[in-house]
């Protein structure tokens, strides 16, 4: 399955007014992709609020997309089909799973190719049973993704999602996903508040008349990637979902100014430290 451009994250959100604000505030702006993972501890509440929610905006369970994430201590088969199944109770069925991490707390002296192959094959078969619609990967890399495909049945992942924003690219990464037709997704749009502060995005702001968070996600969703910034106020979430549905466009001298902003700066932990 193809996922939106467009969504929000869900990480940190586990008050229920909060999320319940944050959800009526983007589902009328046609938000549909909601993200979490089982290591947010809020898969429950998630679904409690959409199944209240979705109804007063004439919605049901099947026009929302739902990705969430194995934990890093559920690779291995049967922990990841255990796993992967509560999950799967809380929603009716989940659209996309995705393996979270590559590696596993405390993994010394574990054979992790065997454990990843292990999860993989336990997505492999919910796929196939229909309880998720569609399996990937996060925070894989190149190596990564190329030992999976050594021993995927069901093709590559459906999906890749990594930190992306205009000081990570990820070039390499998003070059192999295009050839193999894997979907990118990224997280963590917006950076942090150094990235808002950069002379050029606040120029590139002001220029169309637009907010800073608006250009680095409208920067994203133009580089053709899945993008889910994540707030806990419905009032940023409005605006931040308003970038791609307001009808102005980047011209490619801007998004080039931006790109050149790049210098592979995580603000999250490094994948490739694995």
């Amino acid at each position: 399955m193809r996922l939106p451009k467009y969504g929000i994250g869900t990480y940190k959100l586990e008050d229920t007014t909060t999320l319940r604000n944050v959800i009526n505030s983007v589902l009328p702006l046609g938000v549909r992709l909601f993200d979490t993972a089982q290591w947010y501890c809020n898969e429950g509440l998630i679904a409690e609020v959409l199944s209240s929610e979705l109804p007063k905006h004439g919605l049901t369970r099947e026009d929302v997309v739902v990705v969430s994430k194995v934990h890093p201590n559920n690779h291995g088969y049967e922990k990841a089909k255990e796993s992967t199944l509560e999950s799967v109770s809380h929603f009716q069925y989940v659209d996309m799973m995705l393996v979270h991490w590559p590696g596993m707390h405390h993994s010394e002296g574990v054979d992790m190719r065997s454990m990843r192959a292990g999860t993989w094959r336990a997505l492999e078969e919910l796929l196939r049973s229909g309880q998720v619609r569609g399996i990937g990967v996060s925070n894989y890399t190149v190596p990564h993704l190329t030992e999976l495909l050594e021993y995927t049945t069901t093709g590559p992942p459906s999906v890749l999602q990594s930190e992306f924003h205009p000081r990570c690219h990820q070039k390499e990464i998003r070059e192999f996903c295009d050839t193999h037709d894997v979907q990118f997704m990224g997280y963590t749009p917006l950076g942090r508040q150094d990235l808002f502060s950069k002379p050029i995005v606040r120029e590139i702001a002001e220029k169309y008349g637009i907010t800073p968070s608006q250009v680095l996600l409208k920067w994203g969703v133009q580089k053709g990637v899945v993008t889910i910034p994540r707030s806990s106020s419905p009032e940023r979430n409005i605006e931040n979902a308003t970038s791609w549905t307001d009808g102005v466009s980047l011209k490619q001298d801007d998004m080039d100014l931006l790109d050149k902003l790049n210098d592979n700066h995580r603000y999250c932990w490094n994948p490739n430290l694995l």
